[in-house]
């Protein structure tokens, strides 16, 4: 019979061996909100930190009440993530599916998007 002490130690070992390798994925958000009235605020939304679903990261604007940037730095492990925008702390694409960024070869992927239409 295996000791008990011998079995703990081959699962610790197999489990170390499971644990995903992340990286720094960096992504550009670049928001045309040229069809949108009255700003007063622009914000990413997302399932991955630094963005949450519960509060806007707020977007700079390049080009004020048309287009806005955001410059995210993901430590993860997979290939994509998922986000929304949001105008004056409206969320768009209500009842549509998240918008999906798949990081790129490299580690900074350009993302342009105009908000409330789909990509």
């Amino acid at each position: 019979m295996i000791p008990r002490i011998a079995v703990v130690a081959c699962v610790a070992v197999s489990l170390a061996g499971c644990v995903q390798k992340t990286y720094d994925r960096t992504v550009i958000y670049e928001l045309d909100v040229s069809a949108a009235d009255s700003i007063t605020s622009v914000g990413a939304r997302g399932s991955d930190k630094p963005l949450s679903w519960d509060e806007d990261l707020a977007l700079t604007p390049v080009v004020k009440d048309s287009l806005y940037r955001l410059v995210v730095t993901y430590r993860t492990g997979y290939l994509v993530t998922e986000t929304k925008f949001a105008v004056n702390g409206k969320l768009e694409l209500h009842d549509k599916p998240n918008r999906r960024i798949e990081f790129m070869g490299g580690d900074t992927t350009i993302y342009r998007a105009r908000f409330n239409q789909t990509p």
